[in-house]
């Protein structure tokens, strides 16, 4: 082993200790003993110390002294904006007295570069050179300089051009869904991103890398794309033992999902869903999306869900929106949505007896709100870094209508009471609000490019004078949100739902989890307010195969400060199947 001493020519001998500057003692080699000497001139070149060398090496048996001289530390006299436009410079955020009496770091000035570098690239000027020009010493140990700008041509976007057989696809719907538009700046950031907006895509993907052919100032992006299957089926099975609800051992709970896309070439969706989340209750959803309407930035959908819950009630909700797209991952959308739920059976054994109405009423609900949605991930289905926020905000009226078993029942007992004046002290008509929210984090973690970190929360909020009923309200636990409890078991007029999650990835769309769910969840109901914080937690794993995805969850779950139950674990089985 060949062992290194550095004494310095001009500084005491701890300088190196107080700057924080280590080094390796012990090298192999003298090719690693001199990479080594190289960063710790590097690193004193960036703290300031312009002038540092090493001025001899001195071989002592297996010990090498090098001798360094470590020089002034040096200062900026100033760094002007010299032909930089000043609006690039306030873009980067650049101010002259940032660079006035102080040290002179060349990592800074390398930052400063790189900086004006990529706002010319996104901003129409791929081929800007950056760098500094008029360089001079005011003094021994003071710089002076300008900055240097050469734009040269400033680029604009022909267009896109698709290169690929039986690709069915509207260019002016990718120009609109990757933001590459006639006319619009050269911007290098967006192209970065075409391959993962690409694998977003469910009816498209890359054979190989866009390649940009430049004529004049004119940017043509070349996409080489392939068809890939749009139509998906999914089936899900989920296996809840010793259910208390039902007082069965095992719960069966069914999901099946058809989709498909893109049938016309303009990116247009069509989703079907049933679903059967607990015994004798059934869901309906059904999804129509055109984005890109006659190629402007603007897209159109309409949802209608149809809810069945056992023999109690039945809920019908339409919602049609208009959204005007910023991006591929950014929206406003104005949307009208109506809701009614009707009783299919009433417990009249227990108005009798109680002379109250029942905890579900039939209701209807009329409202006009707003939604708005923006992310920057890396890649939607399996992100590792990025954000993603989705807010909608709605206002309307509820109105309560009559049910003809309560109006007509007659109490032997009592025959001169009216059941119809158990709706007197009822507000029929009221205005109600309604607020969710999604936010999600995605945060690098170990090991690098593999480990994910995912922090979100979930709220949904009514806001009413009169009571929530619970045919109305919230239906939360199973996979969706707040895991670790049986499918729509937990009932929630107002609830906020924060999870940490980590996040192995071992593929494009696949992962092994670790995860808590914890929050909180209010029922506001005519008997009161019913508050808890449930918490759930368990363990995962998402994998992507040749015939499809899988993926399978196992959770506990803890409500009302009870202990948890580790006999009552909830289990889910996930298959999606593409074709």
């Amino acid at each position: 082993m060949i062992q290194l001493d550095i004494q310095l020519e001009d500084r005491h001998s701890s300088f190196l200790e107080k700057e924080e500057i280590t080094f390796v003692k012990e090298f192999e080699d003298e090719i690693a003993l001199n990479k080594e000497l190289y960063r710790i001139r590097l690193e004193l070149f960036n703290r300031s110390f312009l002038a540092n060398s090493i001025d001899s090496i001195r071989i002592d048996s297996f010990t090498r002294i090098a001798h360094l001289t470590v020089g002034d530390s040096y200062k900026w006299a100033g760094l002007k904006r010299g032909n930089t436009d000043e609006n690039f410079l306030n873009r980067i955020g650049f101010k002259e007295r940032f660079y006035s009496k102080k040290p002179f770091y060349y990592t800074e000035v390398l930052q400063l570069i790189n900086r004006l570098q990529n706002y010319a690239e996104n901003n129409g000027y791929p081929f800007a050179t950056v760098g500094l020009d008029s360089i001079h010493f005011i003094d021994d140990t003071s710089i002076e300089a300008n900055l240097r700008l050469d734009k040269k041509l400033l680029i604009t976007y022909e267009g896109i051009e698709i290169v690929g057989d039986k690709v069915k696809i509207s260019k002016k719907y990718l120009e609109r869904y990757l933001g590459i538009e006639q006319g619009e700046l050269y911007n290098l950031s967006q192209i970065k991103k075409i391959p993962a907006r690409i694998r977003e895509l469910s009816f498209l993907k890359e054979s190989r890398k866009p390649v940009v052919t430049f004529r004049g100032n004119k940017a043509t992006i070349n996409l080489f794309l392939e068809k890939k299957k749009a139509s998906k089926f999914d089936f899900l099975v989920g296996v809840l033992p010793r259910n208390e609800v039902t007082g069965s051992r095992v719960l069966i709970t069914v999901d099946g999902m058809f989709s498909t896309q893109n049938l016309l070439g303009v990116g247009e969706k069509i989703f079907i869903e049933f679903r059967q989340p607990r015994p004798s209750t059934q869901k309906l959803d059904i999804e129509l999306g055109y984005p890109y309407f006659l190629g402007l930035p603007f897209g159109i959908d309409f949802d209608f869900a149809l809810y069945k819950r056992d023999s109690s009630f039945l809920d019908v909700e339409y919602d049609g929106g208009l959204s005007y797209l910023f991006g591929a991952q950014h929206y406003v959308k104005a949307f009208g949505h109506a809701k009614s739920s009707v009783l299919l059976e009433v417990d009249t054994l227990q108005v009798l007896a109680s002379k109250k109405l029942p905890l579900n009423l039939d209701t209807r609900f009329r409202n006009f709100g707003l939604e708005y949605a923006i992310s920057d991930l890396d890649y939607k289905f399996n992100p590792t870094r990025g954000w993603s926020i989705l807010t909608r905000g709605a206002a309307g009226f509820k109105s309560i209508d009559t049910n003809n078993d309560i109006l007509t029942l007659s109490d032997p007992a009592e025959p001169e009471f009216d059941f119809r004046t158990l709706y007197d002290s009822l507000e029929t008509k009221t205005f109600q609000y309604q607020f969710d929210a999604e936010l999600a984090g995605y945060i690098p973690f170990y090991p690098k490019r593999r480990g994910v970190i995912k922090v979100s929360n979930t709220t949904g909020s009514f806001f009413s004078k009169s009571p929530i009923y619970l045919n109305e309200q919230y239906r939360l636990g199973g996979t969706k949100v707040i895991r670790g409890f049986d499918e729509e078991a937990i009932n929630a007029s107002l609830f906020s739902i924060f999870t940490l999650e980590y996040r192995f990835i071992i593929g494009q769309n696949s992962y092994i989890n670790l995860f808590a769910d914890y929050g909180y969840v209010e029922s506001k109901l005519p008997t009161g307010k019913i508050k808890d914080t449930p918490l759930g937690f368990g363990a995962g794993m998402t994998f992507d195969t040749k015939v499809g995805v899988f993926g399978i969850n196992y959770a506990y779950g803890r409500q009302f400060g009870n202990p948890i139950d580790f006999r009552s674990a909830k289990i889910h089985f996930g298959y999606i199947n593409y074709f």
